[in-house]
């Protein structure tokens, strides 16, 4: 979809989750730290110490695999379970992504799902793929450019944060989305593949 800014009016939302920084040991606290976030944004503290502690291990977005489990125990991750009784253990609501019953490719319908979620008042926990390797990386979506909040456009800027500094991100969806196995990062922290195809969002809503 082309944009002129003679056509078309840019809306943009940023909701007020500043940048935080995870934990550097045990493997990475990135899922935590994004819990972490959107609990500050409710209005609850949660260390990320405990949200590990209550996922009884490294807080991933999907149940952890062997594969997974095997790669992440010598640097002191590994372990988990589900990643969505946790965020009910700690009084969260949430709608997590549908990827078993979205049309593929998956990403149009992901990328609207995201700017609604948004449009709503609601972040997003995401997780990217730095190739087809590597497991990824999850971050917190808060803000959004965009035209028009009923269908897709691969020009929408999503703006999210590493958790490795207080850098704000911005990319547009047309470079976040890409096959990690066709090109190696071309976007920060890595892309979100076009099939989806596994529980790579949910989004955070206040507590019941």
């Amino acid at each position: 979809m082309s944009r002129s800014d003679s056509e078309q009016t840019i809306s943009s939302v940023r909701l007020d989750i500043p940048p935080r920084r995870q934990w550097a040991h045990g493997h990475g606290y990135c899922g935590e730290t994004v819990v972490q976030a959107f609990g500050l944004y409710n209005g609850a503290w949660i260390s990320q110490q405990i949200v590990r502690d209550v996922n009884k291990g490294e807080y991933l977005i999907h149940h952890v695999t062997p594969e997974d489990d095997q790669q992440r125990r010598p640097s002191g991750g590994g372990g988990g379970g589900d990643p969505l009784t946790t965020l009910t253990t700690l009084k969260f609501s949430y709608i997590a992504w549908d990827y078993q019953n979205a049309c593929q490719p998956q990403f149009p319908a992901y990328g609207l799902w995201i700017k609604q979620c948004l449009l709503q008042g609601f972040p997003v926990m995401f997780r990217t793929k730095l190739d087809q390797f590597f497991g990824g990386h999850i971050m917190p979506i808060t803000g959004i450019d965009y035209s028009n909040e009923n269908t897709f456009d691969e020009q929408d800027t999503m703006y999210y944060y590493s958790l490795f500094n207080r850098e704000i991100l911005k990319q547009p969806l047309s470079i976040l989305g890409s096959d990690p196995a066709a090109r190696r990062v071309y976007c920060s922290w890595g892309c979100v593949p076009l099939d989806v195809s596994i529980r790579f969002a949910f989004n955070m809503r206040r507590f019941p």
